[in-house]
């Protein structure tokens, strides 16, 4: 399941989608494993939600908010693909207006305005859980990491992840002058452990 994941081809894209590079740095800097719950907010094409319910199965679960109900389509036809029904719910709501799922592991944000999804976020999250805004402007990494301070969250750290390919040739390596760079950057808290 998870080679489906790292071969875009076998899904379908519409709106944009969190890549790998990112998606796998979501999983390692939250230690993300089987058997954890997970909301992901923005379902978008549900690339993000297949990737992060092939770590979790197959005890694990993977709810994913989305409002707008072409986008939720897409996710649901995309999570049939890799054969995880089982695991990844697309679920057709308004994160904005409360998330439903209790003592979860990892909350992702991706929506405009994901600082107003904060306080749903960490009611839902279980102590020591994490919450990961993918917010691709520096203006929306301030509003989101002091927003969080308002709730309790701790700020542990914000990234941007490039990944450089090298041209490897007898006649010399450089890095490649193409290639996958800003995507967006990745804002990551934890709910406080009692």
């Amino acid at each position: 399941m998870f080679n489906a994941f790292i071969e875009p081809k076998k899904l379908k894209r519409g709106p944009q989608v969190i890549t790998l590079k990112d998606a796998a740095v979501i999983s390692a800097f939250t230690g993300l494993q089987s058997g954890d719950s997970v909301v992901d907010a923005g379902a978008g094409s549900g690339w993000l939600a297949v990737y992060l319910g092939s770590i979790v199965a197959p005890s694990g679960k993977v709810v994913s908010y989305e409002s707008r109900e072409e986008f939720a389509s897409l996710a649901e036809k995309n999570v049939a693909r890799v054969g995880l029904e089982k695991v990844v719910e697309i679920k057709r709501a308004d994160v904005f207006q409360g998330i439903g799922e209790k003592e979860v592991d990892l909350v992702t944000l991706d929506l405009a305005d994901s600082e107003k999804a904060l306080a749903a976020a960490f009611q839902a999250l279980k102590p020591g859980g994490h919450c990961v805004g993918y917010l691709p402007c520096f203006e929306q990494v301030k509003k989101f990491v002091l927003e969080s301070k308002n709730f309790g969250f701790e700020h542990v750290r914000s990234i941007e992840v490039g990944v450089r390919e090298i041209l490897v040739r007898d006649y010399g390596c450089r890095p490649a002058t193409k290639g996958l760079t800003h995507t967006a950057f990745l804002s990551f808290l934890r709910k406080p452990r009692l």
